[in-house]
């Protein structure tokens, strides 16, 4: 946590802060249609209440494509999948381009279309855990409700097994009550490979429930929970993260 926290405030002072505008690239897992403007930084730190960690960080490319990379454990691996699957650390590289709101026509909601990889798998005894997938998302912000809906067309492979893509739906939304314009409170659906040496990926979604805190326009703060397919309720994470849109 000390570690969060520190990067953060390392982040905060070396850049200045972007305009305030519908941000982020996720919900909670599940990707938005937001882009960073051309130049942006935007950057997640995060940690789980089992000490487990993530960091991502994207950069905006004229406005129209994101690149982003970075490290997290929202994917579960097991050898012997009887017990509680454990998180893996990998490496995660990304690639988002799209069109903003009302771009072609009055009314249209932000599109995505977003691929992403995993790469340098370190701390698990599981043999070369890959996953990856390709997705398509729409965004629109409604004032009081920001509307998330897609779809993710997912790969794994471990210890020789492969999973071909297979299609699922996305989905989450943000609502931001009048009365606390500063608090926001957050839900969504997406879907992780739980990857088992034994018979090979298997597909599970991953509920998230939360708050967000925006602290200032350019950064909040999130507290969350989030249940997944494979586990039971009480192995559901708490997590908290920082988000911050940065300028050159």
């Amino acid at each position: 946590m000390r570690a969060v926290v520190a990067a953060a405030a390392l982040v905060i002072a070396v850049a200045r802060p972007a305009s305030a505008e519908p941000s982020g690239s996720r919900v909670l897992t599940t990707p938005t249609a937001w882009l960073p403007k051309a130049g942006e930084l935007a950057a997640m730190l995060g940690i789980d209440h089992r000490g487990d960690g993530a960091a991502v960080a994207g950069y905006g490319l004229g406005g129209l494509a994101e690149v982003e990379l970075g490290s997290e454990t929202d994917i579960r691996a097991c050898t012997d999948c009887t017990g509680r699957p454990a998180p893996v650390p990998l490496g995660r590289a990304g690639f988002r381009i799209g069109a903003r709101p009302d771009a072609w026509f009055t009314g249209m909601p932000a599109i995505v279309l977003g691929v992403r990889t995993t790469f340098a798998a370190r701390g698990h005894d599981v043999h070369e855990p890959r996953a990856s997938d390709a997705y398509l998302v729409a965004s629109r912000d409604l004032g009081v409700v920001r509307l998330h809906a897609g779809v993710d067309a997912l790969s794994a492979s471990v210890s020789g097994h492969r999973m071909d893509a297979q299609l699922r739906p996305l989905a989450g939304f943000e609502l931001h009550p009048p009365m606390y314009p500063r608090s926001s409170l957050l839900s969504d659906i997406a879907w992780e490979p739980t990857l088992d040496a034994q018979h090979g990926p298997q597909l599970g979604w991953l509920l998230g429930i939360g708050v967000r805190y925006q602290a200032f326009p350019w950064a909040s703060v999130e507290l969350a929970v989030r249940a997944r397919q494979s586990e039971d309720l009480g192995a559901s994470t708490v997590m908290i993260r920082i988000n911050a849109i940065l300028a050159r």
